[in-house]
């Protein structure tokens, strides 16, 4: 079987569907909105001017090596959801499709994380706001953390502007780090091919499948390939992401989510290169 072919992979329940559909408050606009590509580029550019302006080696290390670099994969990353999983679409992921919309899915926010985990580093390296703390040993790099008190407590006496940006998204960083970080939760982000939402669907779906366990012969010589197609047919699509936590599985539209994430990432990433 081919991946994500399963009932299991595209039935969710009717209530989370609902769930998904009402985070649609603006349609399309995370995939049309061209004031992300420009905040993306404003970011981009102030970064040439700043690349150099370092007095520790490791700072220039981060922000060029790390944050740099993760600004461009960010930016791959939303523009192939956007491409695949747009809400005006209407036909299911292939299997593989869905893999890679996972894969970006995932390395989006695994890049996100660690983009803020690189400005942490860069502020620490350069304007040492914690005495002693480095990236050796374990401590250290749990101290060194963007929205910590302890750091933004430090930062304020630097620039107090910078942490209270920062402290307006210690909320938004928390839920991050709960919900979707797939390093922490050691499970990945699941990206359904398709969505089935009622019994109907769900017989139909079961027939079909029923077919690729039944003798060549038995099925007129049809390759379980198009068997398989067939039964996805079935189903809808909807772009969402499924996150699984000890507490049960989340459901979040990939659109509107990622939307809102990269809105404040590039907020936050914007206040701190500035700051420098």
């Amino acid at each position: 079987m081919t991946p994500n072919t399963s009932v299991e992979g595209a039935i969710w329940h009717s209530r989370c569907v609902r769930q998904v559909k009402q985070m649609r408050i603006d349609g399309d606009s995370f995939f049309t909105d061209e004031a992300l590509l420009r905040r993306e580029s404003v970011v981009r550019s102030s970064t040439f001017a700043k690349r150099d302006a370092f007095t520790s080696a490791n700072a220039r290390r981060h922000f060029n090596k790390g944050f740099v670099l993760r600004h461009y994969m960010l930016q791959s990353s939303r523009l192939f959801l956007c491409q695949h999983c747009s809400q005006s679409r209407k036909e299911p992921l292939s299997p593989y499709e869905a893999t890679d919309c996972a894969i970006h899915l995932n390395a989006y926010y695994l890049n996100l994380r660690g983009a803020l985990d690189n400005l942490s580093w860069v502020l620490q390296y350069e304007w040492q706001l914690l005495a002693g703390v480095t990236e050796d040993g374990r401590r250290g790099r749990q101290k060194c953390n963007l929205f910590g008190p302890r750091f933004l407590a430090a930062l304020k006496s630097q620039h107090s502007e910078l942490a209270s940006v920062l402290d307006q998204h210690c909320n938004w960083a928390r839920e991050l780090a709960e919900l979707r970080d797939p390093a922490a939760h050691r499970v990945p982000i699941y990206v359904p091919p398709s969505v089935i939402t009622s019994q109907e669907q769900v017989d139909k779906f079961r027939h079909i499948e029923a077919q690729a366990d039944v003798a060549l012969s038995e099925r007129g010589d049809r390759p379980i390939s198009e068997i398989y197609r067939e039964a996805q047919a079935v189903a809808d699509f909807m772009p969402v992401m499924i996150i699984s936590t000890p507490q049960g599985l989340r459901i979040r539209s990939i659109s509107e989510q990622v939307r809102s994430d990269h809105d404040k990432y590039l907020t936050i990433a914007r206040a701190v290169v500035d700051a420098l």
